[in-house]
C-alpha cells in the first residue's frame, strides 16, 4: 500500500482524525500535513473529505489496531457513537441529554463499545473536546 497524505486544517485540526493517525500508524505508513481543509488522499483517484469517512477508512486498512471493533456488531455501535458525535453531541439544543446518555452508557463500563478503544471513543472525546 502507497503512503496516504493525510491534510489537515490548521486552523480547527480534526482531532479524531490526528489520535486515530497515532493508533494506526505502527500499520499503515501516513503523512500529516498542515492545510486549508481535511483531506484523505488513498490515491490519485480516491479522497475523502469528510472526517468520519477518513476516521473509518483509516480503522478499516489497520486492522490489528482494531479500532473498529471486531464483529458487524460492533461496527454498527461505533457507527452509532460516530453519528452521535457529529450530531447530538454537537448541538447546543441536544447537548443536555447528549450527556445525560453519554453518562448512562458510560455508568458501567470503561470503553463505549466492547472492552478496549475504538473510533467511538475517540470521536466522542473530540467533539467533548472541542465543545
Amino acid at each position: 500500500m502507497a503512503t496516504l497524505c493525510l491534510t489537515v486544517n490548521s486552523g480547527d485540526p480534526p482531532l479524531g482524525a490526528l489520535l486515530a493517525v497515532e493508533h494506526v500508524k505502527d500499520n499503515v505508513s501516513i503523512f500529516v500535513e498542515e492545510g486549508k481543509e481535511n483531506i484523505l488522499r488513498v490515491s490519485e483517484n480516491v479522497v475523502f473529505t469528510d472526517i468520519n469517512s477518513i476516521l473509518r477508512y483509516l480503522a478499516r486498512v489497520a486492522l490489528t489496531a482494531r479500532l473498529y471493533g471486531s464483529n458487524l456488531m460492533e461496527h454498527t455501535e461505533i457507527d452509532h457513537w460516530m453519528e452521535f458525535s457529529a450530531t447530538k453531541l454537537s448541538s447546543c439544543h441536544l447537548f443536555p441529554s447528549a450527556i445525560n446518555e453519554l453518562n448512562h452508557c458510560l455508568s458501567l463500563r470503561t470503553y463505549l463499545v466492547g472492552n478496549s478503544l475504538s473510533l467511538a471513543d475517540l470521536c466522542v472525546w473530540a467533539t467533548l473536546k472541542d465543545t
